[in-house]
């Protein structure tokens, strides 16, 4: 039996370290005392081991642990001394830094950055079982289509002995041979029968296949490669189908890359055959060949382009020539390089009339106008909409509103294909009172313009005001 040493022959802590704290020192001489003492100790059964093991998950199966009860006494003497150290190290651990905690957030498997939570809007996983399932497909198909994202590109560098005739992508449905279709369907089906979700896994998609490199990893650990291996399953199905439809329109574009490099095929036949002409005004300035001349395209003379007046950094519109407004060139989203002026202009003036109508009368109704009823009192501008809901007026105001909507549409069309004649946003109510002179009718168009677009801010403006402001009328002072 060993002896305890005397307090005299153990060296004083506060001697070697000076500025080391009380508690560090005292957990340093428990556990050189314990050392010694440590003879004392039996070796645990194999009972008592079994029950100190920690319990985790198996990775391959159910868990087999045989303790063994062969342990000596030197061998219990010799881990209980090395427990007393490791305390003594923890704590200079401790008191050199403060104690880490792991950082990672633990979420779901699958849910990564900017989603942070379950993202279902349809609701198709509302319960644990139909969850449970697509999830289960989700990687199946992913698992899928990764390996058909790798086979895109594998036969281009190596190819099984007796397949080099076989063509690649989607070309090998049509070149594979009958046998090597029943190879392909009796070994897919194979799997789908025969192989089960193994018992104790993580799922029904824990096939068994590769967990052996789980193996103690931390469930941080765990739950990350979950989540690279549904992303990169998440990506390889839009890799597969972008593959197979650049493969069924243009050809093979493993290939492609191979032959016509990063950039493709050249694209010049889109181009080749339009017309050098400058201008997209009725009279378009084109490049025109010489007679007797080598030249087969004179070079026009370049010169600056008109610039937009009510926008001056960007270029003038030449659509809007003839329309009213058009001088001022105010198009700076270039909604008419790809809509007819005459449809732009009506949906502009309906929109303006009507925000025009709505500021006037949020105005009004703000300052206490109302119709004659009890139904049209006691609520703000901002409640007028429910309210009109729940007394049942909505209905007949909408299919008033219906009816103007088809007579409009009707004279825009037969408009807009000239079959009469008619201005945009011209419904013939109100022409007697424009002025007979040209310039001021034009005059008089532009305001109604300006009108409604100064109206459509502002309409926006006092709904926006209203709401934030908690329920204040005009002029929200």
């Amino acid at each position: 039996l060993a002896q305890a040493p005397s307090p005299s022959t153990v060296p004083h802590v506060s001697d070697r370290t000076p500025k080391m704290p009380k508690l560090l020192a005292t957990s340093v001489a428990l556990a050189a005392a314990t050392a010694p003492c440590a003879a004392f100790v039996t070796a645990p059964t194999a009972q008592v081991q079994q029950q100190q093991q920690p319990r985790h998950q198996q990775l391959r199966g159910e868990a087999t642990i045989d303790a063994q009860a062969s342990s000596t006494a030197s061998v219990a003497a010799a881990a209980v001394s090395l427990a007393g150290l490791g305390a003594a190290g923890m704590a200079v651990a401790g008191a050199a830094a403060k104690p880490r905690r792991s950082v990672v957030g633990r979420r779901v498997a699958g849910v990564c950055f900017p989603l942070t939570e379950k993202w279902d809007p349809l609701k198709l996983g509302s319960t644990d079982a139909k969850m449970e399932r697509y999830t289960a497909v989700e990687i199946k198909h992913g698992r899928i289509s990764m390996i058909a994202c790798i086979g895109y590109v594998m036969p281009e560098i190596f190819r099984f002995p007796g397949c080099e005739d076989f063509a690649n992508g989607l070309g090998a449905l049509s070149s594979i041979p009958f046998e090597g279709w029943v190879q392909l369907v009796g070994f897919v089906g194979f799997h789908e029968v025969f192989v089960k979700p193994r018992t104790g896994g993580m799922g029904s998609y824990d096939l068994g296949f590769g967990t052996e490199l789980l193996d103690g990893v931390s469930e941080e650990e765990l739950e990350r490669r979950q989540t690279v291996e549904r992303n990169n399953g998440r990506l390889a199905m839009i890799g597969i189908m972008g593959l197979m439809v650049q493969d069924g329109m243009y050809g093979n574009p493993i290939q492609s890359l191979k032959v016509n490099g990063f950039w493709g095929p050249p694209v010049d036949f889109i181009i080749k055959d339009i017309s050098m002409c400058v201008g997209p005004g009725p009279t378009p300035l084109c490049a025109t060949k010489k007679a007797g001349s080598r030249i087969t395209r004179t070079a026009l003379r370049a010169e600056p382009p008109k610039m937009s007046p009510a926008v001056p950094f960007l270029k003038y519109p030449e659509v809007l020539d003839g329309w009213v407004g058009g001088e001022k060139g105010f198009d700076p989203l270039g909604i008419t390089d790809a809509l007819d002026v005459y449809i732009v202009r009506e949906a502009e003036l309906k929109h303006g009339r009507v925000a025009m109508l709505a500021t006037v009368g949020w105005i009004a109704t703000d300052l206490g106008a109302r119709f004659p009823g009890e139904k049209f009192q006691g609520f703000s501008t901002i409640e007028a909409h429910d309210k009109m809901v729940q007394a049942g007026i909505f209905g007949p105001f909408l299919a008033t509103v219906a009816a103007y909507e088809v007579y409009s549409g009707w004279l825009f069309f037969e408009g807009w294909e000239g079959r009469i004649k008619r201005d945009a946003g011209d419904f013939f109510l109100g022409k007697n009172f424009l002025p007979k002179d040209p310039e001021q009718e034009r005059l008089m168009r532009l305001k109604e313009l300006e009108n409604g677009r100064l109206a459509m801010l502002a309409f926006s403006g006092i709904c926006t005001q209203a709401v934030l402001l908690g329920g204040k009328t005009w002029p929200f002072l």
